[in-house]
Parts: structure tokens; sequence; C-alpha cells
């Protein structure tokens, strides 16, 4: 750093030199330079390139610092005192003064981004100088730096404070790479972005599909849910029941009894979570001997199955009723998987990264289980289970 360089950087390549026994000559070979250059940078009458500073540090196993003679003290005086001064440049929107200080950062300061990252980051937000190109190439530079040098931890508030300041045409890839789970998602970062950039004719979609993941995992939770049957089927059908009423009244329906699982006439694109909240509340009510009510939600059920299995559009779009969710849509297509020399039909649903499935053939599987073997006595079962069949429509697998 050019602060202590001229006090130390001589002295020290000097001190080095001599330690390991070298001429210059053999330095200035190590080096890629001439004699006279190792001599006029130990004379302090001229230094080397600032890029060649990582190189000399390592071949004198040691950091850039010691190299410099900077001490810690010093350096975190001189992070304090370079903060002041970017916060100076930052609200005079100095683009020159304040793209010299981030390299500066980027280059030197790495390892002390807690002296430097949040004011960086806040005081470009503060006058929106994210705005200009040459700024916003330096904060790629040291986000990518960052993501090189910082623990993991760290990362998470570079790739939020990006997202929001990373313009549109970069957005996509920069969350392609970077965005993942939960609270760092592609739909929470963007969701983030839109209302900090105050871009209110974006967040609607987002937040439309935010909702939907939301009210689908609140539907569809039942982590271990065949122990939670047996240990207490009793409140496990209380839970069914629940997320049941939850799912219609979210979508404004009010079905009788027999119907609580399909909700409706039309399928829907909660038809996923609906059979699998069938499946479930069919066998509590099973298992605790509620028989009529148990062969109305298995009739529901494949009502819901049969539903969608009837479309025979390759692609289609299907939403639902919930206000909340007015024009919200996911993608539909038919599938056909291969198996024991059979294709079998399959449908599903997608929307960004998230996909649901409708697959016959595994809801056959799940009727098929002990947890049903109540129900079999009655014929009943078995007129309900020949529907069910008809829904796994396979044709025989192309030859090649």
């Amino acid at each position: 750093m050019e602060y202590r360089m001229k006090l130390n950087l001589g002295n020290q390549i000097r001190a080095n030199r001599r330690r390991m026994n070298l001429t210059q000559e053999q330095l200035a070979e190590k080096f890629g330079t001439s004699p006279q250059a190792i001599s006029r940078w130990e004379m302090g009458a001229t230094y080397p390139d600032i890029e060649m500073l990582p190189m000399i540090a390592s071949f004198f196993d040691m950091s850039v610092d010691a190299l410099l003679g900077v001490t810690e003290d010093e350096k975190k005086a001189y992070c304090v005192k370079l903060q002041q001064a970017f916060e100076v440049a930052v609200r005079a929107k100095d683009i020159p003064k304040t793209v010299e200080m981030m390299r500066e950062i980027r280059r030197n300061l790495r390892e002390y981004h807690a002296y430097w990252f949040w004011g960086l980051y806040h005081e470009i937000w503060k006058v929106r100088l994210f705005c200009d190109g040459k700024i916003l190439d330096e904060m790629r530079l040291l986000a990518e730096e960052t993501f090189n040098v910082c623990p993991k931890d760290d990362h998470y508030a570079v790739i939020e404070w990006m997202s929001y300041m990373e313009d549109d045409e970069h957005i996509d890839a920069f969350l392609d790479a970077y965005a993942s789970r939960e609270d760092m998602a592609r739909s929470s970062l963007l969701f983030r972005r839109y209302k900090m950039r105050e871009e209110l004719d974006k967040i609607e979609p987002v937040r439309q599909y935010i909702l939907w993941m939301e009210l689908s995992h609140i539907i569809s939770a039942a982590n271990d849910w065949q122990v939670y049957l047996c240990k207490d089927p009793h409140h496990f059908l209380w839970f069914c029941q629940t997320q049941l009423t939850y799912l219609n009244a979210i979508n404004n329906l009010s079905p009788d009894k027999k119907h609580k699982i399909s909700g409706g006439d039309s399928p829907d694109l909660w038809c996923e979570e609906r059979i699998q909240l069938g499946i479930r509340y069919t066998a509590s009510l099973a298992k605790l001997g509620k028989m009529k009510e148990a062969y109305d939600a298995f009739e529901d059920t494949i009502r819901v199955i049969e539903l969608m299995m009837s479309i025979t559009d390759d692609e289609f779009r299907i939403g639902c009723s919930s206000p909340a969710l007015e024009g919200f849509t996911l993608e539909a297509k038919i599938h056909w998987l291969e198996k024991d020399g059979k294709e079998y039909k399959e449908i599903s649903m997608q929307h960004q990264e998230w996909w649901n499935w409708i697959v016959p053939l595994d809801y056959q599987k799940a009727f098929q289980h002990a947890w049903f073997d109540s129900m079999r006595a009655d014929e009943r079962f078995d007129a309900l289970f020949e529907r069910l069949e008809k829904c796994v429509v396979y044709r025989e697998a192309k030859r090649s």
C-alpha cells in the first residue's frame, strides 16, 4: 500500500534477500526483472507494480502487510480513515475517487471486510451510486473477492445487497449463480429487490409465487405422517381436517362434506396437494373405523385424479379460485414415463424452479398399502379402486 510502501518496502526486500542469501541478480531472475530494478527498489528510488506485491510476499513466505511493514493497528486505523473518506466521496458522487478507493479495498483490504463492508454498500445504496456503470463493475469485482476470501456466512449479505443493486441485464445470471433455498431463494431476493428499488409493478407476480409456495408448504406439511397417524389417530384426523378446511378457505370454497378434498367440479393448481391430503385423510378415517367417511374420502380423492387425467392437452396452464392468487397459474404438461415396456401418463406442473407431479401409478400403490386393509372387505372399495386403476393411463413404449 502506497502510504507505507515508500517507508518500508525497499528495506523489507533488502532484508529478506539477504536472509535468503540471494544476490540482486538472483532475485531479479526470480521476479523476471533486472538487477538494476532490484537495486532501485531497495534504495526506495522506484517501487514494484502493486500487482507484483503478492508474488514478492509469497516468495519471501510472508504476507503483503508484513512485506510493507504495516502493523495490525496501523491497518485498522487506515481502514477507518478510508471508510470515512469513502463516505465523503460517495455522498459527493465523486465517481473516480469512489472507484479508486473500491479498488484499494479489493486489492489490499480484503481480510478487513468488517471495517468497510457495511459502510460501502449502505453508502452506495443511499445515493443510488450503483446506477453508474463504473461503480457497479467495481461492486461485482468486490463481491467476487468477498466470495473468494470471506467465510460463507458473510456471503449472504453480499448476495442480498447485490440482488438489490445488480442491473436488469445481469440480475438473472447473478441469481442463477448465487440464489439458494429459503431466505436466499431467487423469489425472496427478487421480492426484496423490487421492494427496495420501489419497482412496484414487478412485485405482484413474485408476491403471488411466494404466497403459493408458503401456502403449499402449510397445506401439505406432514413429516412422518404414518408415525403420526399410528401414534395419535384422533389428532391426526383433526390435523387433516384442518388442512382441508384451510385449503378450501383460501380458495373461497365451501364444499359439502363429501367433497372437502376436491373442493368443486374443476381441477386447480392445488390438485397434487389435494390428492396427498386425500390419501392421508382416508387413512386416518379408516384407522378410526369411520368407514362411511373413509369411502367418501377415497371417492373424492379419486375424483381429483380423474379430473386431472381427463385433460388431453399436451400443454396447458392451471390456476385456482383464490382471490389472493388471481391470475397466477402453473405451466402444466403431459409426460410419458417409460417403465416395464410401457409409457405411463403423468402430468407435471411447474412455476420457476418448483415442480408438482400428478402420478396415478403412485396413488394406485398408495391405496394398496396396509393402511387401507380395513376398507377392503366392502365391495365399495373394489369399485373405487377400479376407478383409480382406470386413471393409470399407459401405452406401449415406442421401439427405437
